[in-house]
């Protein structure tokens, strides 16, 4: 059963998407869902909801959450200026890109200030990435580090992500699908090689997206809401279509769950225990998850194969894979032979961090079997595992 904090929390955001004005039941402290909503980065979503209270605007609170929404607002404009010039650069360059996840779903709200996005997610074709550079340079983008599938630059505080491929090919399961992603892309002009996915197979891709995230760790709530504007924008989508594919990729029951959970919160449907588990999960995950759950997904994800995960995780901190150690050390960057060496200059630096060495003896302490077991049983009661095959 819904607590009467989540339940006021899904009714602002409701209202704020629909025009309505919040039916909260008594209890619901609007301080507390402040202080939540600027740690799921759902700030404006809440406040959207909020001022269609009567006399909201006038309390301390509610000008907390105004001040907050407009600095969001200004900053939700910079990116998309910011957004909009490299996609206009690539129009103009001939550069095939295709934008996905925020940078589209933002689109479909009815500000964009209410979908908050950390970065913008652009697939390119990696062996156009020559000519991409000195363009992300004369927009004024740092080249920041890359990583199993993503090419990361910086203005600020804005950051774009280059998708090499649109999930990493260490999530077996789903690459096997997408592949790099192009085989579901279709041309939207052929004189600026812009693409865009079908919405049929967008509504999957951003299901992937969450679904991995969810047994990655966890996943926030705004997620979630993409869900509820994504139906309401397309209310006819060939679901015979998606159900197939959700199938193929071992996550129709998962949807179907994530669907009832939906349901609840925005269609007055009835809950049960699995859809309060859902809930309880979203509603404690932060913005993209915990580190406790991280931590559990990591240690499941080990455990399939026949070495010890302590052994692998030991080994992983001791010798870090080089995608890894990119983000750190930017010369890796470029010379990756150098890998070796930039081991021994990460433990000269364990030597002087005890913070960090204590951390890391907090994660292995963590990969107990008792909690691999458990987390691999939330995963499969919700529809979910980590397949290799």
């Amino acid at each position: 059963m819904l607590s009467v904090f989540e339940k006021g929390i899904i009714e602002l955001v409701k209202c704020a998407l629909t025009g309505g004005v919040p039916q909260l039941e008594e209890g619901f402290d609007f301080e507390k869902a402040y202080e939540y909503a600027q740690s799921r980065q759902i700030t404006p979503l809440l406040f959207y909801g909020a001022s269609n209270i009567e006399g909201f605007m006038d309390t301390l609170t509610g000008k907390k959450f105004f001040k907050s929404t407009m600095n969001l607002s200004f900053y939700c404009a910079e990116q998309s200026e910011a957004i909009k010039s490299v996609k206009d650069e690539f129009r103009a360059n001939k550069i095939q890109h295709l934008a996905v996840k925020g940078t589209i779903l933002r689109e479909l709200y009815p500000y964009p200030e209410m979908r908050l996005m950390s970065d913008a997610d652009i697939l390119i074709k990696e062996e156009e990435y020559e000519r991409i550079k000195p363009i992300m340079v004369g927009l004024g983008f740092e080249e920041q580090y890359e990583s199993d599938h993503e090419l990361v630059w910086k203005k600020g505080e804005i950051s774009i992500e280059l998708h090499k491929r649109l999930v990493p090919s260490y999530n077996k399961d789903y690459y096997k699908y997408f592949g790099n992603g192009w085989k579901i892309a279709t041309i939207k002009n052929e004189e600026t090689c812009e693409y865009l996915m079908t919405p049929e197979d967008s509504f999957i891709y951003t299901f992937v997206h969450f679904a991995k995230h969810y047994r990655d760790g966890g996943i926030g709530i705004k997620h979630i809401v993409d869900f509820f504007v994504y139906l309401d924008k397309y209310p006819n989508l060939d679901f015979e279509y998606i159900d197939k594919e959700l199938e193929k990729l071992q996550l129709l029951r998962f949807w179907k769950n994530t669907k009832k959970v939906l349901d609840v919160w925005f269609n007055s449907a009835k809950s049960d225990d699995l859809s309060d588990f859902i809930t309880a999960k979203i509603f404690g995950s932060g913005a993209y998850g915990t580190f406790e759950g991280s931590i559990n997904a990591e240690a499941v994800r080990l455990s399939k194969g026949n070495e010890n995960v302590k052994r692998k995780k030991a080994l992983n901190i001791i010798f870090p894979p080089l995608q890894g150690m990119k983000k750190k050390y930017n010369v890796l960057n470029k010379a990756p032979v150098l890998l070796p060496v930039m081991w021994v200059v990460r433990w000269f630096e364990a030597l002087f961090n005890f913070k960090k060495v204590k951390k890391q003896k907090q994660i292995l302490d963590m990969m107990s079997d008792e909690n691999i077991s458990k987390y691999q049983n939330e995963l499969n009661y919700v529809g979910l595992d980590f397949n290799f095959q």
